[in-house]
């Protein structure tokens, strides 16, 4: 086999290389944008200059420092971005080691020698990082983010709302238990694929995500993480229905028309992101499933199963335009609302970025 693409990181599976290529190329910009546009709402910019970039009424309002809802947003996006990263790194992979294989083992005529060096790669073990801290991120902040909308709607006048404190500790918390399990993820699978035969040539095991040969505390992990993601998803989607079914019950009891729907808006447009995780999660938890049932079932040299493992970061492409239209939706409502007291950031926390 002459092509020395078949040898890198998506083997001869052309369809999941375009795949990877087509969200690293158009999730790592977009989510670069929406973090720019954080940031220069946040910052000592003059209005005009904002409001000329990005439009911004009220910027305190937007801002990730006074905002606590902002402020869980802009890590949900940090969190897309890293999902980018993982993706650019598979498909820069993928182009570096079709040409390093092709210069090491191009005037070799026996291909049965060519080792896989690509899964033992500094590269690879970065990617596994990135991976599972990527993972952890999205299921941990999108729960949050739906326990803080449906606080704010359905009990507005509580306590126990996320305040910027609760956020920086809750935000704090979640980012260092993400990256400790990480690294501890990464490194055992990097250690578990070196073990492994220098001429096995697995799809699964060239995502750089968890070895599929590690059988002990990382594959606990990997399942716990499996379900665990399913299952907050699920509850978040609930969590969405019932807060969309009292802002319908309570339309001119605590809103004004506008404002009512500016929270009916965000409501939908974020449990898009609910939405759209949980239907990655199902596709790869049925064939974990399946797999476990059905041992002789080869998940390793899959690619349909290396294709919807991919599918769990494609809410990298999907957030980033979908925060996008929710700050043109709700600054069009705040154009509306103006300065009414309902509105007000002290009593009600509507607006977002």
């Amino acid at each position: 086999m002459s092509n020395f693409s078949s040898y890198s990181v998506f083997l001869d599976y052309n369809v999941l290389r375009g795949f990877c290529w087509s969200m690293a190329v158009i999730s790592a910009p977009c989510n670069i944008m929406v973090i720019i546009r954080f940031l220069l709402i946040n910052g000592r910019y003059p209005r005009k200059l904002s409001n000329k970039i990005f439009f911004s009424p009220h910027r305190s309002r937007f801002s990730i420092s006074r905002n606590p809802s902002i402020f869980l947003l802009f890590n949900v996006t940090l969190g897309d971005l890293i999902s980018s990263l993982y993706l650019l790194l598979l498909a820069i992979g993928d182009v570096a080691y079709t040409y390093y294989y092709q210069h090491l083992y191009g005037s070799v005529s026996n291909y049965t020698t060519i080792r896989n060096d690509w899964v033992i790669s500094p590269l690879c073990t970065l990617s596994r990082i990135l991976s599972q801290m990527a993972l952890l991120m999205s299921i941990i902040l999108t729960f949050i983010v739906a326990v803080d909308r449906f606080i704010l709607v359905v009990f507005p006048r509580s306590r126990h709302k996320i305040t910027m404190k609760r956020a920086y500790i809750i935000t704090t918390v979640s980012w260092l238990f993400a990256i400790a399990m990480s690294i501890a993820v990464g490194l055992l699978s990097a250690q578990s694929a070196a073990r492994r035969s220098s001429s096995n040539f697995k799809s699964f095991s060239h995502l750089c995500n968890v070895e599929p040969s590690t059988k002990d505390f990382v594959y606990k992990i990997s399942y716990l993480e499996l379900f665990i993601g399913f299952g907050m998803h699920i509850t978040s989607m609930i969590i969405y229905i019932i807060m969309y079914r009292k802002l319908k019950q309570s339309q001119q009891k605590f809103l004004t028309t506008s404002s009512n729907w500016a929270e009916k808006r965000i409501s939908i447009i974020l449990s898009s992101i609910v939405l759209t995780n949980v239907s990655t999660y199902v596709p790869i938890t049925l064939i974990t499933i399946v797999a476990n049932v059905n041992p002789s079932y080869d998940t390793e040299n899959n690619q349909i199963f290396s294709s919807v493992v991919l599918l769990l970061y494609v809410n990298a492409v999907i957030n980033p335009i979908l925060f996008i239209s929710l700050s043109a939706k709700i600054g069009l409502s705040t154009r509306k609302v103006g300065q009414s007291s309902v509105c007000s950031p002290s009593k009600r926390r509507l607006n977002l970025p």
